[in-house]
């Protein structure tokens, strides 16, 4: 039995049409594709050509979808699946064709229907503010001022020679080259925007049921500050002539504008966005996007399970309504593991059989508080992974390692990382070390029955998914209590943070007084 005092049940909302579900009956999966399930490649030793490193593929995903739909995800969000030398997808070329490696545009468009007939929605990442270096716009216009497309990107200096951007290594070694777009331009936002527009209705038919059902934008700001003013994401040149202009990538004009451009194709459709500055709530951009991220909640629900005490998840919750109700509507999506930081499981501190129950602790805490979840596909099962030290991009892949479905490594596993040898030789994930969906499926008391259970309690009961938050204090520090209401529902959460069994003694809330129903319980480890 899961640490949950109680809670009374209401029907699930009924909802005309799954498409008009609510943000926040939603529960999000964040996976990346390469690394999730291989379909092509029922035997290592006999790759084909096409193939040869086992890549995770759309086909695989869709054969993922029954595990999806198991788990009770509502809503899955795919890395950037446009042309990229990056593994991880972003440094994209234009958005306007899906991946060969990862099966191209038919394997991607067979996903989105299967997804779809489970009533699934997917969302897809994307990058609006620049692009591959290897687009042919890009490459006409360097160092050529005469090509038309000379005011398309971010240039620094008259001859087209330097702009702004970044080039680095990725796993396999190859050079990625990335150049910002001058979005001042109304061509290039037109053109962003057309990307945009192509996969929410992918044959152009006027008919959006057969496309994606909205983007998570990646590194965005309400206003791109220049070097003068001293910003952090700031790479302008001295002398610049975007210095007092930020090139654009703004909430005005173009966020605003883009998403206007998006509702003409589907008036469904949602869009989120990834604050570029993780230290602010995001509630500034919420003027142009659906849902921001829970960033500062993140590293507070971290710290609290490394630190077995529940300070920082009463601070940050309570900062965290607070600027939502100073935001002009949308909501957050509650993150506390991602591809770009550490494993959840080796930050907290569950790392054996034996703490793996804090890992227990925080799929109640990321399911029971009050923002959609979103799961970092793997941490359901508890997966290790830390940043590594290899001198390319290839430094990420720890934090996002193949997704382990069986005990041992092989089909239907991706080996993607086989092009970053030095890596692999060093991974966290083990055969037969009880993290892999082979060894936790329908094994009581597992990391993900624990998930599927949380899961099945949050879209049962609507309190917990729309219920409103009041703090319960309580006397012992390693204990999160709260109630949710909702209408006439009521229910009362607590989680146990620490490794003892702790006996909570809970008073009156408001106006309910809770020692009626005797709750000073004893909660397990």
């Amino acid at each position: 039995m899961l640490p949950i005092l109680a809670s009374w049940a209401i029907a699930l909302t009924a909802q005309p049409d799954w498409r008009d579900r609510d943000l926040r009956d939603e529960v999000f999966y964040h996976v990346m594709p390469i690394a999730y399930r291989d379909s092509d490649n029922p035997d290592w030793a006999a790759r084909s050509p096409e193939d040869p490193h086992a890549f995770g593929d759309f086909a695989g995903l869709t054969e993922a979808l029954p595990y999806l739909e198991g788990l009770g995800i509502t809503a899955v969000w795919i890395n950037p699946p446009f042309p990229s030398a990056a593994y991880h997808g972003y440094q994209h070329e234009a958005a306007t064709r899906i991946d060969d490696k990862l099966g191209g545009d038919e394997a991607f468009l067979g996903f989105v229907r299967a997804a779809h007939e489970r009533e699934i929605k997917v969302f897809v990442d994307m990058v609006a503010y620049g692009i591959s270096r290897t687009d042919p716009r890009f490459q006409d216009a360097f160092d050529n001022p005469d090509s038309a497309y000379d005011n398309w990107f971010a240039f620094e200096n008259d001859e087209n020679t330097r702009v702004t951007g970044y080039s680095f290594r990725t796993w396999s070694g190859e050079r990625v080259g990335f150049a910002h777009l001058d979005l001042r331009n109304p061509d290039v936002r037109a053109e962003v925007a057309s990307c945009g527009r192509k996969w929410l209705d992918p044959d152009g038919d006027g008919d959006p049921s057969d496309g994606i059902d909205g983007y998570r934008l990646d590194h965005v700001w309400v206003r791109y500050p220049t070097r003068d003013e001293g910003g952090q994401g700031s790479l302008f040149a001295p002398g610049s002539p975007a210095l007092a202009e930020g090139w654009g990538y703004h909430i005005d004009p173009f966020w605003r504008e883009w998403r206007a451009a998006l509702r003409a194709v589907n008036p469904r459709v949602i869009t989120f966005a990834e604050q570029a500055r993780w230290e602010t709530h995001g509630e500034d951009l919420l003027v142009a996007f659906d849902a921001a991220f829970t960033k500062p909640f993140e590293f507070a629900a971290r710290e609290a399970l490394k630190s077995e005490r529940a300070a920082p998840l009463y601070r940050e919750t309570a900062r965290t309504i607070e600027s939502l109700a100073q935001a002009e509507g949308g909501t957050y999506l509650c993150t506390i593991g991602n591809h770009d930081v550490d494993r959840l499981a080796s930050e907290i501190g569950a790392t054996t059989t034996e703490t793996l129950r804090k890992a227990r602790a925080a799929a109640a805490m990321l399911m029971l508080q009050p923002f959609p979840p979103v799961i970092y596909m793997g941490d359901e099962i508890g997966m290790l992974g830390r940043q590594a030290s290899v001198g390319s991009d290839a430094n990420d892949i720890p934090r996002r390692e193949p997704f382990k479905w069986r005990a041992e490594d092989g089909p239907p596993m991706s080996d993607y990382w086989a092009l970053s040898a030095r890596v692999k030789a060093s991974r966290a994930s083990r055969d037969h070390d009880g993290r892999s969906v082979e060894e936790q499926a329908g094994s009581e008391g597992s990391l993900l029955e624990a998930y599927r259970e949380l899961i099945e309690l949050r879209r049962t009961h609507a309190v917990l998914r729309r219920g409103d938050y009041t703090a319960i204090e309580v006397a012992h520090p390693g204990v999160w209590a709260f109630t949710r209401a909702l209408g006439e529902s009521q229910a009362v959460v607590a989680i146990n943070l620490t490794g003892e069994a702790v006996r909570a003694d809970l008073p009156v809330v408001g106006e309910v007084d809770l020692r009626p129903y005797d709750y000073a319980v004893t909660l397990t480890p």
